[in-house]
């Protein structure tokens, strides 16, 4: 018996036009894509905002997948106005990469990626 490709071997599914298919040896172990886990994994940081540049680290950590909760009161004691570039920079981000964003109180800013959404009441 020979398959399409040419090979004396029996079609197993695992081929296609003599290229392997994705998950090959899931299907030869008998695992399914459902049970595969991600090899990643999400983290809530704290990343207190001192200074305006700090911005360049949270969205670098949400863009990793991680929940970043930022205090902005020790740039606030210093630069009031960074402070609302920093915040309007962050809410612009979250909503250019379909994630989050949600004041926490007077003091905090939680940013989330596309994965997380927050619960408003």
């Amino acid at each position: 018996m020979t398959n399409t490709v040419g090979n004396p071997w029996p079609d197993l599914g695992l081929f296609e036009d003599g290229i392997p298919v994705r998950g090959v040896i899931d299907k030869i172990i008998g695992r399914s894509e459902a049970n595969v886990e991600s090899p990643t994994e999400t983290y809530i940081k704290a990343i207190p905002l001192k200074a305006y540049e700090d911005v360049d680290i949270i969205k670098s950590e949400v863009r990793a997948g991680n929940i970043v909760i930022t205090n902005v009161s020790p740039l606030a004691k210093h630069n009031i106005e960074d402070v609302k570039r920093a915040i309007n920079e962050l809410n612009e981000y979250a909503a250019l990469i379909a994630g989050d964003i949600a004041r926490l109180g007077e003091e905090r800013v939680i940013l989330t990626p596309k994965t997380v959404k927050i619960w408003r009441a």
